[in-house]
């Protein structure tokens, strides 16, 4: 009788035995992890345990010493996997973070040098000035690395007095990593010391003065020794001068400095796995034409799974735990190239990759300018046939990829530390990209331009083209991984397998909100409420009081301005602008009337809010985003012009609804009004007509409406109509008066 096994069982047992396979040479073999400063004893427990999950991803590589000869040159060194701590110091805090706990720095610094580190190299980095017990985790590093303007020392500063365990710990991890002197251990922990630089006939040696006689006797001096820290003074040391007697291994002012320096490609370095317990993995949809409404559909989700608060997500309760992990799925041609780096922008600028790991999935294609927002996440797993890159459903203009040049250039490629040649090539086709070589296995793939720019171009020896001119890039499956495709996966099941992701990924969908949102908010709908807003505003004047148009027009403004805020185009700029309008309009009505100014600035400001609110730039420049302006204006223009005509249609309409045929069809109650005396008197206005208002007529306020002239207070008129319980009145000029 056969074992029954269930399906999901055996492709586990197929993945586990051919995806390693397929795999392989595709992991990342170097790890940045940030540590804040100062290390506290909870804060080290985190950082120990993101350093072991570091250390099993890493393990997970298939990459052997046989598969890493095979896949070198022999001019090539093997790559050894590597784990850089970059030590932070928050902005506010200005003790250059000290405050470190000894114990907990120890415990750290035993760990690196532990066996589960063995055949890992391990830097520690300094960007900023640093002190404190800090530097015995650097101590257990194997290399070094502070960028220019850094100070590092005075390791026992946060100690009254160095107890001897402290002293003989320091001792003990620069003995096993043979990279300090005595002399200078002791000059980092106790001011007290005077440290002697002394060269002789083996170089350079720092030391105290006791050990100079004792040195003599083995040793030939150069010259004299000389002082130098002294007595009293701080153990600091510049990064120069760390550097020059071997304190440190490398000056690096950046991250692409310091990849490069320590022999790797900006883009390969990838961010240590979260210290904290796994959280949740969602997934988020970007399928078919990019467009500005698509990529704010995608945002919303990404900022609804992402928060702190419990979601609700595909009907299944997230609970309390957070997102750590976000697989965006890709399967678009391209589209809308300002849409696709909106959306790049946000996933490289708004989301903390060292919070949340962002990775993007694309199993069939991600064309043309998709192919940028895969570039803005953490990390690129391809489709085995899938394609990267390459002709999509839209070609740009050539002012189209001038601008996507330079935001790639000067904002992107800044914030996901890559090279910027290779992405514009992406929506570039007269851009000419080459693989460059330094330093035996440094690679990376520059234009002539960017080689140009770098402080070390005449290291670089160019090498073949990888993207000719007159053609998009394009990459195709495992082909990819020569550039930044991390890895590979043929569907869902090998993308989790990948990742060591158990359940499946919560799906975050656009709400039945966002198609609301999405079609209200489009240029048909936008004219529709606009139109409906100016014809309530119109049927609101030629009434007296507040009525039903004031309403409905309070309605309509609220919804455009909310559509259009949901949909990401507009803001409190927009809205301010608006309501600043609305209070120059009725100033110049009620307040100020004649003075002319604040009507015409409250119908500017108006009119320039809701032009802005339905666009996401203030001032165009390029020409998609005069194209966008031109539609915002156009819409105004048509919902302007199709009021006049539909206003004017109505006002004709309702005035002769409300004017009888035969006075003998005036109903009773309008007779009561007694408002036919009232005809060819005259009064003076006591309040705005616009066109209604009131009037003092035979020493009694009356409701009035002007026949269609704008008349303000104090004004002289005369009862030219009187129609029930309407009463028409005109503007008594001078002439007439007799």
């Amino acid at each position: 009788m056969l074992l029954k096994i269930p399906k999901k069982y055996i492709i586990v047992i197929l993945a586990s035995i051919l995806f390693p396979i397929l795999t392989v040479g595709t992991f990342a073999e170097c790890f940045l992890l940030e540590v804040s400063l100062p290390i506290t004893g909870q804060a080290s427990h985190a950082i120990a345990r993101s350093l072991e999950r570091t250390v099993q991803e890493i393990q997970k590589s298939p990459r052997s010493q046989s598969a890493s000869a095979e896949e070198n040159s022999e001019s090539e060194p093997a790559i050894i996997p590597t784990i850089i701590l970059r030590f932070k110091v928050d902005a506010d805090q200005e003790e250059f973070g000290r405050g470190s706990s000894f114990g907990a720095c120890y415990e750290l610094a035993d760990l690196l040098m532990s066996e589960k580190f063995h055949g890992i190299r391990t830097a520690a980095y300094f960007p900023q000035s640093v002190r404190g017990h800090v530097l015995l985790i650097a101590l257990a590093c194997n290399e070094r690395i502070a960028a220019e303007s850094a100070e590092i020392g005075e390791a026992g500063i946060d100690e009254t007095s160095i107890s001897a365990t402290q002293q003989q710990a320091y001792h003990e991890i620069s003995k096993r990593q043979h990279v300090f002197s005595p002399a200078v251990i002791d000059k980092l922990l106790d001011t007290k010391i005077e440290l002697i630089q002394v060269e002789t006939e083996k170089g350079i040696r720092l030391i105290t003065p006791q050990e100079i006689e004792e040195l003599r006797r083995t040793e030939t001096f150069a010259d004299e020794p000389v002082t130098l820290i002294s007595a009293g003074a701080p153990g600091l040391f510049t990064a120069d001068t760390a550097r020059k007697f071997g304190l440190i291994n490398l000056i690096a002012n950046d991250q692409t400095a310091l990849a490069r320096g320590l022999g790797f490609r900006p883009d390969e370095i990838k961010n240590a796995p979260i210290p904290d317990e796994r959280g949740h993995a969602v997934r988020i949809d970007l399928v078919g034409l990019i467009n500005n409404d698509k990529v704010g559909a995608a945002i919303r989700s990404i900022q609804t799974a992402l928060e702190t608060n419990p979601v609700t997500i595909n009907q299944r309760k997230a609970g309390a735990v957070k997102v750590d992990f976000l697989c965006l799925y890709v399967d678009s041609p391209g589209g809308s190239i300002e849409a696709s780096l909106n959306m790049a922008s946000y996933l490289a600028h708004n989301i903390d990759s060292t919070k949340v790991r962002t990775v993007a999935y694309i199993p069939y294609q991600a064309r043309s300018d998709a192919a940028i927002i895969a570039l803005a996440c953490d990390e690129i797993v391809l489709g085995t046939d899938a394609i990267l890159g390459g002709d999509g459903a839209v070609k740009f203009s050539a002012a189209q990829i001038d601008d996507a040049r330079r935001t790639i250039r000067d904002f992107l490629a800044q914030e996901t530390i890559r090279s910027w040649s290779l992405p514009v090539g992406f929506v570039d086709p007269d851009i000419e990209v080459f693989k460059a070589t330094r330093s035996g296995r440094l690679t990376d793939y520059f234009c002539d331009e960017e080689l140009k720019q770098l402080p070390d171009a005449e290291l670089w020896k160019k090498g073949e083209i990888v993207k000719e001119k007159g053609k998009l890039l394009q990459i195709v499956g495992g082909k990819g991984q020569q550039y930044f495709i991390d890895r590979t996966a043929n569907d869902l099941t090998e993308f989790k397998f990948l990742y060591g992701i158990e359940d499946d990924l919560l799906l975050v969908e656009p709400t039945w909100a966002d198609h609301l949102v999405q079609t209200l908010s489009s240029p048909g709908m936008s004219l529709l409420i606009l139109m409906i807003v100016f014809l309530a505003l119109t049927i609101e004047t030629q009434t007296p009081g507040i009525g039903i148009g004031a309403f409905i027009a309070v309605v309509g403004i609220v919804l455009f301005f909310w559509l259009h805020f949901l949909g990401g185009t507009a803001g409190w700029l927009e809205v301010s602008l608006f309501l600043a309008g609305v209070v120059c309009i009725l100033l110049e009505i009620f307040v100020l009337p004649g003075v002319g100014i604040f009507g015409v600035g409250g119908a500017i400001a108006v009119i320039a809010s809701l032009v802005l609110a339905s666009q996401t730039f203030i001032i165009p420049q390029n020409s998609y985003q005069f194209a966008q302006l031109q539609n915002s204006l156009l819409i105004l223009a048509i919902s302007g012009t199709g009021v006049l005509v539909l206003g004017n249609i109505l006002i004709r309409t309702l005035h002769k609804a409300n004017k009888p045929k035969d006075t003998a069809l005036i109903q009773e109650t309008e007779k009561l009004a007694h408002y036919d005396p009232l005809l060819g008197q005259t009064g003076i206005t006591i309040t705005p007509l616009v066109p209604a208002g009131k009037a003092l007529i035979g020493g009694e306020p009356v409701n009035i409406v002007s026949d269609g002239e704008l008349i303000e207070k104090g004004t002289t008129v005369k009862v030219i109509e009187v129609v029930g319980y309407k009463v028409v009145v005109r503007k008594v000029e001078t002439s007439d008066v007799t």
